[in-house]
């Protein structure tokens, strides 16, 4: 990289001033050391020192400023130099390293066809990852040469002014200077020369080496293809040879599997290295089964012991097991230089992950007594996957696979269909669900394997299975998760209200979506076409003049969702923790409606714009569709139009309202329709256009209070103003009554048998029935305790005679 020229700039300024200083420092001693003259002699000095002295002085500070600064740019060239050597004896390093790769690789697979299914996709794959390593490993040659050109150019330059200079003002000593200079910057140029040379050839050789790698990867992508073909298109007929010609048959599968053998393409398979590697297998078992055991027993016994899971400890030690060997597995597939290796170990990782996964939910959620029914459930899919792995993992030949699974599948079919009618009994209904489809899709998988796609058939079984074990796996953890919760309960109730719906809400659905991907890609990686799905997944798909996407952006949509949907139910329980019983009245809830509208409105436009809607496609699409929707959709549009109308100004809920010679409590207000609770404690349903165009009464709409008139009868004769006084008195002592607006008493009637009063209070219109029934109370007592009678209906009955002309006595 070359100096920026401010730095250069600051370089000569800074040279220029020293030079200036150090002249005049000289200048300033010559003139002290003699005497001082006379005007006359000092004229006739200054007559006779000839004119280009001052001249010499200037071009001799310049030569110092070029050469100080050549001397600055060869010790930065000399490091740059050491940088780019090591970056070439990397690219050297690097192309040696990728054309050998190329060569071998090229090699294996213009060897190999269709009848090595395994053996191909593995080296298809491997042909893939080499060249997406190439050409992220790739060096910059480009930006090298460039840089090159740049201090090639500059140093010409230099060497350029330093030979314009005119050497007849020049001193010895800068002659000198300048001709070293001049030397030092042929020397930097003829090296720049030879690393540019270097480069170009190393670009030249690069370039060659693309070629190979397009080579490489173009014969991959038709193997791959091939392959596709092969597992998805193209039966086999080998199945139908298994009865006709069965010693033919097992002549052939030994020969394929020697040949097979002896092209080393597959794992060592001679007895003495199986008969090593299975005493290192068999060892690490034992060992990880003695792990196992100390860390239930000393580690989680009490745990145990709590949970009611003692009796279980055995079978949490075998699943503890086969986690501690897929450990071991995958430690050993990172650490081993053979890719056949690898694979072989990350294939039995993924593997007893996936028993685990199985073996864990069923002790979980199991009593102690079933387990064992539901390990004859699962097992027999376990072991026709795992006898499939092996395959695998040694590459067997095509042959082998389509003689040997028909058979497989046909006695797996057998015995799990007697292993179903007699455990089906004794399983949850969850598991019995599953035994059934897991029955299904393996006589499906035997019907195709006669068939001929034997490939086919595994991959669907497989796929089912690992759909099954992530849903199995979710349930076991939320039955550990309620085990947990109930323990935890009675000591924080405050904090366990969180953790359900932490749970539930956002970490089971997140982790839904991954276990699914999870099941789709891992039986595709089995036959390495994990990165074709990956790369489907990532694809886009266009959707013409509407939208642009991927699954992948899909995928992220959803989780958005799920996300988006935890934040706003979060924020509901944060609410009405805070605002308790008044969380349901006023205008908090139609706050919390209308922001769960806006949020998820921003949500949508958020989607649009992650899936690459096209707006203009879109709204040409809304405008053809908008009639038929406007029909469709009329009245809904009116109810939400409606409703967020009520919402802003007329209603909230929790108001008390009278509609239709109904009373009662607005319970809900949503977009569609509005849910008032009467007072008997029925519901009844408004919609919202219904009830925007009617003209109800909101009886909380200004203030919580209803003015009631109260009838009350004194005898004729009574002091109206002294009853008046009392009733007063008497409702002031009220709490419940509003202290803003004032009880008025007035006198109402003159009745046949009293003095109606109409006493006029503002109750609660909640608690309006109790209220009035408090008042009426106290003013009976307060009446009572003055003296005050409250007179029923009477009628005097005057008789003039009785009948048979008897007088009447009295008057």
């Amino acid at each position: 990289m070359s100096i920026p020229d401010y730095r250069i700039f600051f370089r000569r300024c800074a040279a220029f001033f020293l030079a200036g200083v150090l002249a005049a420092g000289s200048a300033s001693a010559q003139q002290a050391a003699p005497p001082a003259a006379a005007p006359e002699q000092a004229e006739e000095a200054k007559a006779e020192q000839p004119q280009e002295q001052p001249d010499q002085s200037e071009m001799d500070t310049v030569i110092m400023a070029l050469c100080h600064e050549i001397t600055i740019l060869k010790k930065n060239e000399e490091k740059r130099m050491a940088i780019r050597k090591t970056l070439v004896r990397e690219a050297d390093a690097t192309y040696n390293y990728f054309d050998t790769r190329v060569y071998e690789m090229s090699a294996v697979l213009y060897a190999l066809d269709d009848q090595k299914i395994f053996t191909l996709a593995f080296y298809c794959k491997a042909a893939s990852s080499l060249v997406k390593t190439y050409y992220a490993q790739k060096p910059d040659f480009q930006g090298q040469e460039e840089r090159l050109d740049k201090e090639i150019e500059r140093i010409k330059k230099l060497a350029s002014s330093l030979e314009e200079v005119n050497t007849d003002t020049l001193s010895q000593a800068s002659l000198v200077q300048r001709d070293e200079a001049l030397y030092a910057c042929q020397e930097l140029e003829e090296s720049l020369q030879s690393e540019k040379e270097q480069i170009s050839y190393l670009k030249e050789l690069f370039s060659s080496l693309n070629g190979k790698i397009d080579a490489l990867n173009n014969e991959s992508a038709k193997l791959f293809t091939a392959l596709f073909n092969r597992v998805f298109y193209t039966p086999s007929h080998a199945a139908r040879y298994i009865f006709l010609k069965p010693h033919k048959t097992y002549e052939t599968c030994m020969g394929a599997w020697e040949t097979s053998a002896d092209s080393k393409l597959q794992l060592p398979s001679d007895p003495e290295t199986l008969k090593h590697y299975g005493l290192i297998l068999l060892g690490i078992i034992l060992c990880s089964y003695c792990l196992s055991r100390l860390i239930i027993f000393l580690g989680f016994r009490n745990t145990l012991k709590k949970t009611r899971h003692y009796n279980k400890r055995h079978a949490f030690a075998n699943v503890t097991t086969i986690l501690i060997v897929a450990l071991i597995l995958v430690i050993a597939s990172l650490r081993t230089p053979n890719y056949l290796l690898e694979s072989a170990a990350s294939l039995g990782a993924e593997f007893l992950l996936l028993v685990s996964a199985i073996l864990f939910s069923l002790v979980t959620r199991l009593p102690y007594g079933t387990i064992n029914s539901g390990i004859r459930i699962y097992m027999p899919y376990l072991l026709l996957g795992g006898f499939f792995m092996l395959l695998r993992m040694f590459m067997a030949p095509n042959i082998i696979v389509d003689i040997s699974m028909p058979i497989l599948f046909t006695l797996v079919s057998l015995f799990s269909l007697l292993t179903w009618v007699r455990q089906r009994h004794k399983l949850p209904r969850l598991d019995r669900f599953f035994s059934t489809v897991s029955l299904v899709f393996t006589i499906l998988g035997s019907v195709l394997c006669w068939t001929g796609f034997s490939f086919m058939a595994f991959l669907v079984l497989m796929t089912w299975i690992m759909l099954m074990t992530s849903i199995l796996l979710l349930v076991g953890l939320w039955d550990l998760l309620h085990h947990y919760e109930n323990r935890r309960k009675e000591r924080n109730k405050r904090a366990i209200l969180w953790f359900r719906p932490f749970i539930s809400k956002l970490l089971l659905p997140c982790l839904t979506i991954f276990l699914i991907l999870f099941s789709i890609i891992w039986p595709a990686a089995t036959f390495d076409m994990g990165d074709l799905i990956i790369n489907k997944i990532f694809a886009t798909t266009e959707i013409k003049d509407l939208l642009t996407f991927s699954w992948s952006s899909v995928i992220t949509v959803i989780l958005m969702a799920i996300v988006l949907n935890y934040l706003i139910f979060l924020g509901k329980n944060t609410l009405h923790e805070i605002y308790g019983e008044d969380y349901e009245v006023g205008t908090i809830p139609t706050f919390v409606t209308l922001s769960t509208l806006f949020l998820w409105g921003l949500f949508v436009f958020t989607a649009l714009i992650i899936m690459n809607a096209n707006y203009n496609g879109l709204l040409m699409v809304m405008g053809g569709l908008s009639m038929g929707i406007g029909f469709a959709l009329k009245d809904t549009i009116e109810n939400i139009i409606s409703g967020l109308s009520l919402m802003l100004g007329r209603l909230r809920q929790g108001d008390m309202i009278e509609c239709d010679g109904y009373r009662g409590r607005v319970s809900s207000l949503g977009y569609r329709s509005t849910m008032i609770e009467t007072l008997d404690g029925s519901i009844i349903a408004f919609q919202n256009s219904q009830l925007f165009n009617k003209n109800f009464r909101n009886m909380t709409r200004n203030h919580k209070f209803e003015c009631v008139k109260v009838e009350v009868g004194i005898s004729y004769g009574t002091d109206v103003e002294r009853a008046r006084k009392i009733i007063l008195e008497t409702l002031a002592t009220l709490p419940f009554l509003s202290k803003v607006k004032k009880t008025s008493v007035v006198l109402d009637s003159f009745g046949d048998s009293a003095v109606n009063l109409g006493v006029w209070v503002w109750v609660p219109v909640m608690t309006k029935s109790s209220s009035l029934s408090s008042v009426r109370e106290h003013i009976y007592n307060a009446f009572n305790e003055h003296g005050i009678s409250i007179p029923f209906p009477q009628q005097d009955l005057y008789v003039k005679e009785f009948p048979g002309g008897a007088p009447v006595q009295g008057t």
